[in-house]
Parts: structure tokens; C-alpha cells; sequence
């Protein structure tokens, strides 16, 4: 699935599967690595990202 997204200011598309996590989709498919896996279940918090000025786990 085609999804179409900005980042970091920039409009991008990807392929990836609709029940991609939106960190691996950040760091494999957009090479954004600073994006980190911690937890795995949205509690650590180093997943987080922000999505329209609100902070939210990626993973």
C-alpha cells in the first residue's frame, strides 16, 4: 500500500504495509534512523515522534 506522508517538513511516499509500525516505516523505508526502538509496546518512550505538534509512540 502507497501511503503519502510529510516529514520533517518534506512530502514523501512510501510502500509498506498498512500494519507497518509507523517507526519502521521511519527508519527502513526512510533511512530516519534517530527514530529508536526501545520497549516495543509504547510505554519507554523512545519511539516518540511528533505528529501534527503532538507527541505520539511510533511503534
Amino acid at each position: 500500500m502507497s501511503v503519502s506522508l510529510q516529514v520533517n517538513g518534506k512530502s514523501v511516499s512510501v510502500d509498506a504495509a498498512d500494519d507497518t509500525p509507523l517507526l519502521w516505516v521511519l527508519r527502513d523505508e526512510l533511512k530516519l534512523t534517530g527514530t529508536k526502538y526501545g520497549c516495543g509496546i509504547s510505554q519507554c518512550g523512545a519511539c516518540t515522534v511528533l505528529a501534527d505538534g503532538a507527541p505520539i509512540r511510533a511503534c
